[in-house]
């Protein structure tokens, strides 16, 4: 009994740890060879956490739906820290959740239609810790 009340500790606790893409949002328009904001949301949680990191991805999708953006993920735009803060009075973010905000290129000659962003996240939970690592996606629309 003890081992599953941990088993379920655990998982929750990766659960809050867990990320969102607050931006761009399903079906946005993103320009290639221009400019675009990710907004990647972190939960809150009173479990200790050290990040590793986070990587951004697109990739165009070549049927619809969508193929599965996990097995690829496309054309890096960010790979590097992951540093949320928490907001102070920004609209459109969960109450209080901390953020990190992501100025990425859509590379030019990018094809035009349905592509997927993928967000992958890594950290270290809790006091032991253990590796804790997913992926996020949101589908947008290059122009």
């Amino acid at each position: 009994m003890k081992f599953i009340f941990a088993v379920l500790a655990l998982a929750a606790s990766a659960f809050a740890q867990s990320v969102s893409i607050a931006s761009p949002t399903p079906g946005q328009n993103v320009n290639a060879g221009q400019g675009a904001t990710v907004i990647i949301q972190k939960g809150d949680s009173i479990t200790p956490s050290t990040e590793i990191g986070v990587a951004i991805t697109l990739h165009h999708c070549t049927q619809s739906p969508c193929e599965d953006a996990s097995q690829t993920l496309g054309s890096v735009l960010y790979s590097g820290p992951f540093t949320p803060q928490r907001p102070t009075g920004s609209p459109g973010l969960a109450s209080g959740a901390p953020f990190e905000g992501f100025g990425v290129t859509i590379p030019q000659g990018f094809a035009t239609g349905e592509a997927v962003v993928t967000v992958v996240h890594s950290s270290l939970i809790g006091a032991g810790p253990f590796f804790s690592t997913e992926s996020k996606t949101v589908s947008v629309n290059v122009v």
